[in-house]
Protein backbone atom coordinates (compact mmCIF):
# COMPACT_ATOMS: atom_id res chain seq x y z
CA UNK A 1 0.00 0.00 0.00
CA UNK A 2 1.41 3.44 -0.87
CA UNK A 3 -0.20 5.86 1.53
CA UNK A 4 0.10 9.97 0.47
CA UNK A 5 -0.03 12.40 2.49
CA UNK A 6 -0.77 13.32 6.30
CA UNK A 7 -1.57 10.97 9.17
CA UNK A 8 -5.17 10.35 8.55
CA UNK A 9 -6.83 7.39 9.46
CA UNK A 10 -9.06 5.78 6.27
CA UNK A 11 -12.28 6.12 7.88
CA UNK A 12 -15.67 4.74 6.44
CA UNK A 13 -15.87 2.42 3.90
CA UNK A 14 -17.01 2.47 0.07
CA UNK A 15 -20.19 2.13 -0.92
CA UNK A 16 -21.35 1.99 -5.09
CA UNK A 17 -23.13 4.59 -7.08
CA UNK A 18 -23.18 8.49 -7.33
CA UNK A 19 -26.23 9.71 -5.95
CA UNK A 20 -25.56 12.69 -3.86
CA UNK A 21 -28.97 12.53 -1.19
CA UNK A 22 -29.69 13.89 1.85
CA UNK A 23 -28.87 12.37 4.83
CA UNK A 24 -29.66 12.54 9.10
CA UNK A 25 -26.62 13.74 10.74
CA UNK A 26 -25.64 11.68 13.88
CA UNK A 27 -23.53 12.51 16.62
CA UNK A 28 -19.69 13.14 15.17
CA UNK A 29 -18.27 15.80 12.82
CA UNK A 30 -18.98 13.35 9.94
CA UNK A 31 -22.30 10.97 9.39
CA UNK A 32 -23.03 7.62 8.36
CA UNK A 33 -24.24 8.75 4.92
CA UNK A 34 -25.79 5.48 2.37
CA UNK A 35 -24.04 5.92 -1.08
CA UNK A 36 -26.96 5.62 -3.61
CA UNK A 37 -27.02 3.41 -6.38
CA UNK A 38 -26.93 5.20 -10.23
CA UNK A 39 -31.09 5.40 -10.82
CA UNK A 40 -31.30 6.13 -14.64
CA UNK A 41 -30.88 10.43 -14.99
CA UNK A 42 -33.94 10.94 -12.15
CA UNK A 43 -31.08 12.24 -10.13
CA UNK A 44 -30.44 16.17 -8.71
CA UNK A 45 -27.39 17.14 -6.67
CA UNK A 46 -29.75 21.20 -6.60
CA UNK A 47 -30.88 20.64 -3.59
CA UNK A 48 -29.62 23.28 -0.28
CA UNK A 49 -27.79 21.23 2.13
CA UNK A 50 -28.26 21.55 6.26
CA UNK A 51 -25.08 21.95 8.98
CA UNK A 52 -24.90 20.87 12.41
CA UNK A 53 -22.32 20.98 15.25
CA UNK A 54 -21.09 17.84 16.31
CA UNK A 55 -18.22 15.62 18.00
CA UNK A 56 -16.24 13.37 16.36
CA UNK A 57 -17.44 9.30 16.02
CA UNK A 58 -14.75 7.59 15.10
CA UNK A 59 -15.20 4.69 12.46
CA UNK A 60 -13.53 1.58 11.84
CA UNK A 61 -12.08 0.82 8.19
CA UNK A 62 -12.79 -2.29 6.03
CA UNK A 63 -10.43 -5.64 6.83
CA UNK A 64 -8.50 -5.85 3.89
CA UNK A 65 -10.04 -9.47 3.58
CA UNK A 66 -13.30 -7.87 2.66
CA UNK A 67 -14.63 -5.91 -0.25
CA UNK A 68 -15.73 -2.37 1.11
CA UNK A 69 -19.52 -2.06 2.49
CA UNK A 70 -21.71 0.63 1.08
CA UNK A 71 -21.32 3.08 2.99
CA UNK A 72 -18.97 5.77 3.53
CA UNK A 73 -18.36 8.88 6.39
CA UNK A 74 -20.54 12.31 5.53
CA UNK A 75 -18.24 15.26 6.35
CA UNK A 76 -20.33 17.77 8.62
CA UNK A 77 -19.90 21.54 8.15
CA UNK A 78 -20.38 23.49 11.40
CA UNK A 79 -22.95 26.29 11.01
CA UNK A 80 -20.55 28.68 12.13
CA UNK A 81 -17.91 28.13 9.20
CA UNK A 82 -18.15 30.76 5.99
CA UNK A 83 -21.24 29.54 3.46
CA UNK A 84 -21.51 26.66 5.29
CA UNK A 85 -24.70 25.79 2.59
CA UNK A 86 -22.30 25.79 -0.37
CA UNK A 87 -19.17 24.44 1.52
CA UNK A 88 -21.85 21.21 2.67
CA UNK A 89 -22.51 20.95 -0.73
CA UNK A 90 -19.20 21.61 -1.99
CA UNK A 91 -18.41 18.77 0.53
CA UNK A 92 -20.86 16.33 -0.62
CA UNK A 93 -20.19 16.69 -4.67
CA UNK A 94 -16.40 16.10 -4.09
CA UNK A 95 -17.16 12.93 -1.63
CA UNK A 96 -19.58 11.43 -4.44
CA UNK A 97 -17.26 12.13 -7.30
CA UNK A 98 -14.00 10.42 -5.42
CA UNK A 99 -16.30 7.06 -4.28
CA UNK A 100 -17.71 4.70 -6.62
CA UNK A 101 -17.20 0.66 -6.97
CA UNK A 102 -14.89 -1.23 -8.89
CA UNK A 103 -17.63 -2.26 -11.84
CA UNK A 104 -19.23 1.11 -11.64
CA UNK A 105 -20.74 2.74 -15.26
CA UNK A 106 -18.50 5.85 -14.85
CA UNK A 107 -19.95 8.02 -17.62
CA UNK A 108 -23.97 6.66 -15.66
CA UNK A 109 -22.50 7.91 -12.88
CA UNK A 110 -20.94 11.02 -13.57
CA UNK A 111 -23.98 12.08 -15.75
CA UNK A 112 -26.29 11.26 -12.76
CA UNK A 113 -23.89 14.00 -10.68
CA UNK A 114 -23.41 16.21 -13.47
CA UNK A 115 -24.18 20.31 -12.72
CA UNK A 116 -25.57 22.79 -14.49
CA UNK A 117 -22.39 22.46 -17.14
CA UNK A 118 -23.32 19.31 -17.96
CA UNK A 119 -22.11 15.68 -17.99
CA UNK A 120 -19.62 15.78 -20.61
CA UNK A 121 -17.42 18.26 -19.11
CA UNK A 122 -17.87 17.13 -15.73
CA UNK A 123 -16.47 13.47 -17.33
CA UNK A 124 -13.36 15.24 -18.52
CA UNK A 125 -12.51 17.27 -15.72
CA UNK A 126 -12.81 14.03 -13.55
CA UNK A 127 -10.46 11.88 -15.92
CA UNK A 128 -7.86 12.23 -13.04
CA UNK A 129 -10.18 10.78 -10.18
CA UNK A 130 -10.85 7.70 -12.51
CA UNK A 131 -8.64 4.43 -11.56
CA UNK A 132 -10.62 1.99 -14.16
CA UNK A 133 -11.31 -1.32 -12.43
CA UNK A 134 -10.63 -0.36 -8.94
CA UNK A 135 -12.49 1.12 -6.89
CA UNK A 136 -12.28 4.80 -4.85
CA UNK A 137 -13.54 6.37 -1.45
CA UNK A 138 -13.01 9.87 -0.93
CA UNK A 139 -13.18 11.30 2.80
CA UNK A 140 -13.41 15.52 2.89
CA UNK A 141 -10.63 17.13 5.00
CA UNK A 142 -11.82 20.46 5.12
CA UNK A 143 -13.75 22.52 2.72
CA UNK A 144 -12.30 26.29 2.11
CA UNK A 145 -13.71 29.20 -0.11
CA UNK A 146 -11.71 29.92 -3.14
CA UNK A 147 -14.52 32.87 -4.35
CA UNK A 148 -17.48 34.53 -3.55
CA UNK A 149 -19.28 36.85 -5.44
CA UNK A 150 -21.78 37.52 -8.35
CA UNK A 151 -23.91 34.29 -6.93
CA UNK A 152 -21.40 31.82 -7.63
CA UNK A 153 -18.99 30.59 -5.55
CA UNK A 154 -15.77 28.56 -5.84
CA UNK A 155 -15.28 26.17 -2.81
CA UNK A 156 -11.74 23.86 -2.80
CA UNK A 157 -12.40 20.95 -0.94
CA UNK A 158 -9.37 18.88 0.26
CA UNK A 159 -9.99 15.05 -0.28
CA UNK A 160 -8.36 12.07 0.69
CA UNK A 161 -9.00 9.60 -2.17
CA UNK A 162 -8.32 6.29 -1.27
CA UNK A 163 -8.02 3.62 -4.15
CA UNK A 164 -8.02 -0.31 -3.91
CA UNK A 165 -8.99 -3.26 -5.74
CA UNK A 166 -11.45 -6.19 -4.28
CA UNK A 167 -11.01 -5.65 -0.22
CA UNK A 168 -7.29 -3.93 -0.51
CA UNK A 169 -6.14 -0.59 -0.32
CA UNK A 170 -3.57 0.28 -3.17
CA UNK A 171 -2.91 3.66 -2.39
CA UNK A 172 -4.39 6.78 -0.75
CA UNK A 173 -3.58 10.52 -1.70
CA UNK A 174 -4.44 13.83 -0.64
CA UNK A 175 -6.01 16.19 -3.68
CA UNK A 176 -8.04 19.84 -3.59
CA UNK A 177 -10.56 19.54 -5.74
CA UNK A 178 -12.09 23.02 -6.99
CA UNK A 179 -15.97 22.89 -7.01
CA UNK A 180 -17.63 25.47 -8.71
CA UNK A 181 -21.36 26.16 -7.50
CA UNK A 182 -24.15 29.17 -8.46
CA UNK A 183 -27.10 30.24 -6.32
CA UNK A 184 -30.28 29.46 -7.40
CA UNK A 185 -33.89 29.59 -6.49
CA UNK A 186 -33.89 27.50 -3.53
CA UNK A 187 -30.59 27.50 -2.68
CA UNK A 188 -26.49 26.43 -3.96
CA UNK A 189 -26.46 24.45 -6.63
CA UNK A 190 -23.32 22.43 -8.20
CA UNK A 191 -22.35 23.50 -11.27
CA UNK A 192 -18.77 22.48 -12.27
CA UNK A 193 -15.83 20.95 -11.12
CA UNK A 194 -13.00 23.19 -12.49
CA UNK A 195 -10.08 21.29 -10.73
CA UNK A 196 -9.21 17.55 -10.07
CA UNK A 197 -6.46 18.92 -8.07
CA UNK A 198 -3.91 17.27 -10.53
CA UNK A 199 -3.09 13.56 -12.42
CA UNK A 200 -0.81 10.88 -10.53
CA UNK A 201 0.74 8.98 -13.00
CA UNK A 202 3.60 8.28 -11.03
CA UNK A 203 3.06 7.18 -7.38
CA UNK A 204 5.99 5.64 -6.45
CA UNK A 205 7.62 9.24 -7.60
CA UNK A 206 5.07 10.73 -5.59
CA UNK A 207 5.99 8.93 -2.68
CA UNK A 208 9.71 9.49 -2.99
CA UNK A 209 9.06 13.07 -3.19
CA UNK A 210 7.86 13.20 0.42
CA UNK A 211 11.37 12.75 1.72
CA UNK A 212 12.15 16.16 0.16
CA UNK A 213 8.64 17.71 -0.72
CA UNK A 214 7.53 17.64 3.02
CA UNK A 215 8.77 19.19 5.94
CA UNK A 216 6.63 17.46 8.78
CA UNK A 217 5.63 20.55 10.29
CA UNK A 218 3.89 21.69 7.17
CA UNK A 219 0.55 19.64 6.15
CA UNK A 220 -0.26 20.37 2.61
CA UNK A 221 -2.65 18.14 -0.10
CA UNK A 222 -0.58 16.13 -2.32
CA UNK A 223 -1.79 18.37 -4.48
CA UNK A 224 0.41 21.29 -3.70
CA UNK A 225 3.40 18.51 -2.60
CA UNK A 226 2.99 18.03 -6.84
CA UNK A 227 2.77 21.56 -7.22
CA UNK A 228 6.52 21.43 -5.48
CA UNK A 229 8.46 18.37 -7.15
CA UNK A 230 7.16 19.51 -10.78
CA UNK A 231 8.73 23.14 -10.58
CA UNK A 232 5.68 25.10 -10.36
CA UNK A 233 6.22 26.96 -7.40
CA UNK A 234 8.23 29.71 -6.32
CA UNK A 235 11.76 29.36 -4.36
CA UNK A 236 10.79 32.85 -2.77
CA UNK A 237 7.78 30.60 -1.72
CA UNK A 238 9.42 27.61 -0.64
CA UNK A 239 11.94 29.48 1.35
CA UNK A 240 8.98 31.33 3.20
CA UNK A 241 7.00 27.94 3.68
CA UNK A 242 10.08 27.18 5.22
CA UNK A 243 10.33 30.91 7.39
CA UNK A 244 6.55 29.95 8.58
CA UNK A 245 7.06 26.31 10.27
CA UNK A 246 10.25 28.02 12.41
CA UNK A 247 7.25 30.24 13.88
CA UNK A 248 4.41 27.10 14.02
CA UNK A 249 3.12 23.98 12.49
CA UNK A 250 -0.01 25.12 9.90
CA UNK A 251 -2.13 23.59 7.52
CA UNK A 252 -1.46 24.41 3.73
CA UNK A 253 -5.00 24.30 1.63
CA UNK A 254 -3.64 25.05 -2.26
CA UNK A 255 -0.66 25.95 -3.77
CA UNK A 256 -1.30 26.08 -7.68
CA UNK A 257 -3.43 22.90 -8.32
CA UNK A 258 -7.01 23.27 -7.48
CA UNK A 259 -7.51 26.96 -7.74
CA UNK A 260 -9.22 29.15 -9.61
CA UNK A 261 -6.89 30.31 -12.77
CA UNK A 262 -7.76 34.02 -12.11
CA UNK A 263 -8.77 35.82 -9.34
CA UNK A 264 -12.52 34.48 -8.55
CA UNK A 265 -14.67 36.35 -11.11
CA UNK A 266 -12.06 38.56 -12.52
CA UNK A 267 -9.76 38.67 -15.66
CA UNK A 268 -6.67 38.85 -13.65
CA UNK A 269 -4.56 35.73 -13.25
CA UNK A 270 -4.62 34.93 -9.25
CA UNK A 271 -0.69 34.77 -7.36
CA UNK A 272 -1.35 31.04 -7.15
CA UNK A 273 -1.21 30.33 -10.99
CA UNK A 274 2.09 31.62 -11.00
CA UNK A 275 3.33 29.44 -8.11
CA UNK A 276 4.03 32.74 -5.62
CA UNK A 277 0.99 32.54 -3.15
CA UNK A 278 0.24 30.03 -0.42
CA UNK A 279 -3.37 29.35 1.17
CA UNK A 280 -3.14 28.34 5.09
CA UNK A 281 -5.70 27.45 7.06
CA UNK A 282 -4.75 26.24 10.36
CA UNK A 283 -1.91 27.93 12.46
CA UNK A 284 -0.38 25.49 15.45
CA UNK A 285 -3.50 23.63 16.90
CA UNK A 286 -6.01 25.98 15.49
CA UNK A 287 -8.43 26.51 11.77
CA UNK A 288 -7.92 30.08 10.94
CA UNK A 289 -11.95 29.99 11.39
CA UNK A 290 -11.72 29.24 15.18
CA UNK A 291 -8.78 31.25 15.73
CA UNK A 292 -9.83 34.88 15.22
CA UNK A 293 -9.43 36.40 18.44
CA UNK A 294 -7.35 39.77 18.70
CA UNK A 295 -4.95 37.30 20.71
CA UNK A 296 -4.77 34.73 18.85
CA UNK A 297 -1.93 32.60 17.25
CA UNK A 298 -3.45 33.06 13.71
CA UNK A 299 -3.62 36.86 14.28
CA UNK A 300 -0.22 36.64 15.14
CA UNK A 301 1.30 35.08 12.24
CA UNK A 302 -1.05 37.24 9.92
CA UNK A 303 1.62 40.21 11.79
CA UNK A 304 4.81 38.68 11.14
CA UNK A 305 3.67 37.73 7.30
CA UNK A 306 3.03 41.33 7.06
CA UNK A 307 5.86 42.30 8.19
CA UNK A 308 7.58 39.91 6.29
CA UNK A 309 10.20 41.19 3.44
CA UNK A 310 9.47 38.97 0.61
CA UNK A 311 5.35 38.84 1.64
CA UNK A 312 3.63 40.92 -0.85
CA UNK A 313 0.02 40.61 -0.04
CA UNK A 314 -1.59 38.95 2.92
CA UNK A 315 -5.33 38.00 3.29
CA UNK A 316 -7.05 37.25 6.09
CA UNK A 317 -9.55 38.39 8.79
CA UNK A 318 -8.24 41.65 9.46
CA UNK A 319 -6.77 44.65 7.57
CA UNK A 320 -4.10 45.56 9.03
CA UNK A 321 -3.21 48.68 6.87
CA UNK A 322 -6.80 49.01 6.02
CA UNK A 323 -7.48 51.11 2.22
CA UNK A 324 -6.45 52.13 0.09
CA UNK A 325 -3.36 49.83 0.55
CA UNK A 326 -4.26 46.21 -0.33
CA UNK A 327 -0.67 45.05 1.19
CA UNK A 328 -3.04 43.55 3.51
CA UNK A 329 -6.52 42.62 3.55
CA UNK A 330 -9.81 41.42 4.49
CA UNK A 331 -13.31 40.29 2.83
CA UNK A 332 -15.98 37.51 3.56
CA UNK A 333 -13.84 34.95 1.13
CA UNK A 334 -10.72 35.05 3.88
CA UNK A 335 -12.35 34.38 7.05
CA UNK A 336 -11.20 31.00 6.93
CA UNK A 337 -7.68 30.80 5.94
CA UNK A 338 -4.63 32.95 5.12
CA UNK A 339 -3.67 33.97 1.92
CA UNK A 340 -0.19 35.05 1.15
CA UNK A 341 1.47 35.84 -1.92
CA UNK A 342 5.16 36.69 -2.39
CA UNK A 343 7.18 38.82 -4.56
CA UNK A 344 8.51 37.67 -7.65
CA UNK A 345 11.91 36.22 -7.77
Amino acid sequence: MILIGGPLAIQGSLGRGSQVQAAEPVAGDESRLPVATVAGSSTTTTSTTTTTTTTTTPTTPPPPSQAPQAYQSRYIVPPTEAEPEAKQLAADIASSLTTYGASDDHAARLNALAGRSGGDLLAQASQPLIYPGSWSQGQVIYPQMGGLGNGRASVMVMTRQTVGSDGEVDFSIVRTLDIRLILGESGWEFDSLSSAGGTFDRLEDLALAHAVARDPRIQMPDSARLDILSGLVSPVLLTLMADVADQTPYEVSVLVTGHPHNVFETDRMSDHTAGRAIDIVRVGDHRVIDDRGEESATRALVEWLYHHPDVRQVGSPWDLDEEPSRRSFTDAVHQDHIHVAVNAP
